[in-house]
């Protein structure tokens, strides 16, 4: 029997991926920094943008994905969307305050084109069922943490030596870079892929007029991230909408599809926490680095996006394992329901805050931190992460019913919008003021940290409680390959 093959774009997509994902997580690392520290925003302003920011950055590929299956198609889609990350990116690196809300919103537009259509793209290459396509994507998914490592180790260096601008600069050159060998990598594969079906599109849905609607859509979102509307009513009104569609399409399906698509919302909601607990690193706890951690080791200082980097590494060394485990308890027919990996995934979130609160209690003389304890808790969070993330992923392909996959995937990455959104709302907890000395902010920090671990728990209880019912009284998969 002849072994398949992965298909030749593969590592074009690979590479082009990585490439994006490094600028992204180049902006994401100094993002908060650069808030704080160039516009000199008070903790609690900055926490709002920086979560409106990461909400809206993975609502957008609802409407990227849309935009691709009606009308642009794949590759069209992520080249648009690279062009606008290239600018956007680039216009970060403008000291105006105006000119940085435009660029967040070019970025969140091109985000939204580029991240859905990419993954999209490498799943048609496969044929339906194809064992290859698994591996396939374990590969890309390396691919988005090399670019996560590679982000945390370079952009502080070249922040700290170069500036700000050429922080900003280098993830615009990042993207340049993917959107290169993602042209060349078309022209040299000869791909073959289902078209668009739509026969005839609409007027007043052109690819002329959506330049138009990109260029209004940047505008409407810049103006928007300025004012205090979104974070107060527009995304919370769509999060309750989107709850009760949840509900209503789960009562529509027939009865098997009832209990699987209950455990999938219940998997949904519980997600929102993680992710709002999860993205703190980028937000309270790289504050919290910067600020109180002792960065200096054998005469030379440690960036504070150099941190964020532990997770990427993390995932790279213990996801297979993971993986390998699952295969095992699988097989034996002990793999454990995805509920219950959540609850663990959430408590092991939990479990890397109440290090970093026990870590408070052990300053050096000048009221610093080792950054050891920092190690520990990115540890805990990303084996919190390897209990959710992938399972999640895999829970919707099993458990939506098969005409709802793709829409159910988007519902999903909302999920994690929503709790970008949400982890701006947390991180005020660490706010701290200009005032207040270094003791006082390990106060503060300690206190934010622990009541991240108590939401954690309290939530991983609550979810305990949902499995053990589900498995007494509600017949749903139990095991997830």
């Amino acid at each position: 029997m002849k072994k398949k093959k992965h298909p030749n774009a593969l590592p074009f997509l690979f590479l082009t991926e990585m490439w994006e994902r490094f600028g992204f997580y180049v902006v994401q690392g100094l993002l908060i920094l650069y808030l704080t520290k160039v516009f000199n925003f008070s903790d609690d302003k900055s926490f709002t943008i920086a979560g409106l920011f990461s909400a809206l950055a993975y609502v957008s590929p609802m409407v990227g994905g849309w935009l691709a299956d009606k009308l642009l198609g794949f590759r069209m889609a992520i080249v648009w969307g690279g062009f606008f990350l290239i600018v956007g990116y680039a216009a970060l690196a403008l000291p105006q305050e105006q000119s940085f809300y435009i660029a967040l919103a070019i970025i969140i537009v091109g985000n939204g084109l580029f991240k859905p259509n990419i993954s999209s793209l490498l799943g048609v290459l496969y044929e339906k069922n194809e064992a290859a396509r698994d591996t396939g994507f374990t590969i890309f998914y390396i691919g988005i943490n090399l670019g996560a490592l590679l982000a945390g180790v370079t952009s502080g260096f070249v922040k700290d030596h170069y500036g700000w601008h050429a922080g900003f600069l280098l993830a615009s050159l990042g993207l340049i870079v993917g959107l290169i060998v993602f042209s060349i990598g078309m022209k040299v594969v000869n791909m073959k892929y289902p078209r668009n079906h739509v026969k005839k599109q609409p007027i007043l849905l052109s690819k002329p007029l959506l330049i138009i609607y990109c260029f209004l859509a940047i505008a409407g979102i810049s103006l928007m991230l300025q004012s205090n509307f979104l974070a107060k009513w527009l995304l919370p009104m769509l999060g309750i909408f989107l709850l009760i569609f949840l509900f209503v399409l789960t009562v529509k399906q027939n009865a098997e599809y009832q209990k699987k698509m209950l455990t999938l919302v219940v998997l949904i909601i519980s997600a929102i926490v993680f992710w709002m607990i999860f993205l703190q690193m980028f937000l309270s706890t790289n504050l919290f680095i910067d600020r109180l951690i002792n960065r200096n080791v054998l005469g030379f200082t440690i960036p504070t996006t150099a941190f964020y980097s532990l997770e990427a590494v993390f995932i790279i060394l213990l996801g297979p394992l993971f993986a390998l485990s699952w295969q095992a308890l699988n097989q034996s027919h002990k793999n454990p329901s995805p509920i219950f990996k959540f609850v663990l995934g959430i408590l092991f979130a939990g479990l890397g805050y109440l290090v970093l609160a026990i870590g408070t209690y052990f300053p050096n003389h000048y009221s610093m931190i080792n950054p050891l304890w920092i190690v520990a808790s990115y540890l805990l969070i990303t084996i919190g992460e390897l209990f959710l993330s992938p399972i999640g992923l895999a829970a919707v392909t099993i458990l939506s019913p098969p005409q709802l996959t793709g829409m159910m995937m988007g519902i999903w990455f909302m999920a994690l919008g929503f709790g970008g959104q949400f982890a701006g709302w947390l991180a005020k907890l660490s706010s701290i003021t200009p005032s207040q000395s270094l003791m006082e902010m390990l106060n503060t920090y300690r206190h934010a940290f622990l009541q991240y671990f108590y939401l954690a728990l309290i939530i991983s209880i609550l979810l305990f409680v949902v499995h053990i019912y589900f498995k007494t009284r509600i017949a749903y998969v139990s095991s997830i390959e």
